[in-house]
């Protein structure tokens, strides 16, 4: 118990409902993800609906779309800390390798002169689009900017989204305008 800490053990049991509750969590975060792309959403117009009901109601989208997304990304920040620390204890287990073990594994093989390393294959054939027997998949596994480059693609295909919705809300109010 020496290169443990004092934290309480907590049993498999435990663990499972803790990520029974994370799995709870994404449920919620999809749904408050969907409240909010549904508030901006223009309802079908009305032919009694007067401008300032309209603005009126503008602004409660407005609201409900501000708290839906501090709720979806409080759940995301929630999630994502907790399965952090599911990640860790299994790194302390010794049930996945940690991080800074691949990490090290991989600078081993970096300090390894290019003399002993084993050779490329001679033949000259392709295989594999080049890469021969090179799994990208491995390589990927390695480094996590693939899932950050991503991360940002998705962000910033919500974001376009988003602005677009706003767009096309914008241009439907301008005509509502014209035709009254």
């Amino acid at each position: 118990m020496s290169g443990r800490s004092n934290k309480p053990e907590i049993s498999g049991a435990e663990r499972i409902a803790q990520l029974n509750e994370i799995d709870k969590d994404v449920a919620t975060l999809l749904q408050s993800a969907g409240t909010a792309i549904n508030t901006l959403t223009v309802p079908a117009p009305e032919s009694n609906v007067t401008q300032e009901k309209d603005t009126q109601d503008i602004d409660q989208r407005k609201e409900d779309f501000t708290a839906s997304s501090r709720q979806y990304f409080s759940i995301l920040s929630s999630i994502d800390i907790r399965l952090r620390r599911h990640i860790s204890a299994l790194e302390e287990a010794e049930i996945i390798p940690s991080e800074t073990t691949a990490k090290d594994a991989q600078a081993s093989m970096n300090m390894i002169s290019p003399l002993s390393r084993p050779s490329a294959p001679t033949k000259s054939t392709t295989t594999n689009s080049g890469l021969g027997s090179l799994d990208v998949g491995w390589l990927n596994s390695r480094n996590d900017n693939v899932e950050k480059m991503m991360e940002a693609e998705l962000w910033k295909e919500a974001q376009e989204l988003v602005h677009e919705r706003l767009i096309d809300e914008k241009s439907r109010n301008n005509n509502c305008d014209i035709v009254e």
